[in-house]
């Protein structure tokens, strides 16, 4: 059997692209923000399932569910990590916008209080930065759990 780093590699890159995909459609307003948290969600799930994907149909075999699982478990750790460490240097490099900026200014809006709007801002603030990337990093994990399953169920090659 091959080695599945090339396909998990794969499924990383597709992680990372779709992820800063989202990063700046959720800049770009509340229509785009709410298709980037779709995106968001499905990311992890087709990088995962591409993964599976690439491995099976370049060694023309079909493999369990739990390897699909395992793939996907890798694709949603190191695609979270690069992800997140790429999103956190755009936006220091001023590429991207602050999400912590938006959030205070649609709070404004809404007529919350600039106590409030701090409070809400700790605590949003809390969960992003390196915290924000173990936090993606477990929900890619599981979330890769899952892609990974259901594209080794899908990616059927030849015998098991």
């Amino acid at each position: 059997m091959s080695s599945k780093l090339p396909s998990i590699l794969i499924g990383a890159a597709v992680y990372v692209l779709l992820g800063l995909l989202a990063s700046v459609l959720s800049s770009m307003g509340s229509a785009a923000g709410m298709f980037a948290g779709i995106l968001s969600c499905v990311t992890v799930l087709l990088a995962a399932a591409t993964a599976v994907w690439h491995y099976t149909s370049t060694n023309a075999l079909t493999i369990s569910g739990g390897q699909g699982a395992g793939m996907g478990v890798v694709v949603g750790l190191v695609g979270a990590v690069i992800a997140g460490s790429l999103s956190l240097l755009l936006i220091q490099l001023g590429v991207l916008p602050d999400p912590m900026d938006i959030a205070r200014e649609q709070w404004r809006t809404q007529g919350l209080s600039e106590e409030q709007i701090e409070q809400m801002g700790g605590w949003a603030e809390a969960a992003s930065g390196p915290i924000g990337i173990v936090i993606g990093a477990a929900v890619g994990m599981v979330l890769g759990a899952a892609g990974g399953a259901i594209g080794a169920a899908i990616f059927k090659k030849g015998e098991p």
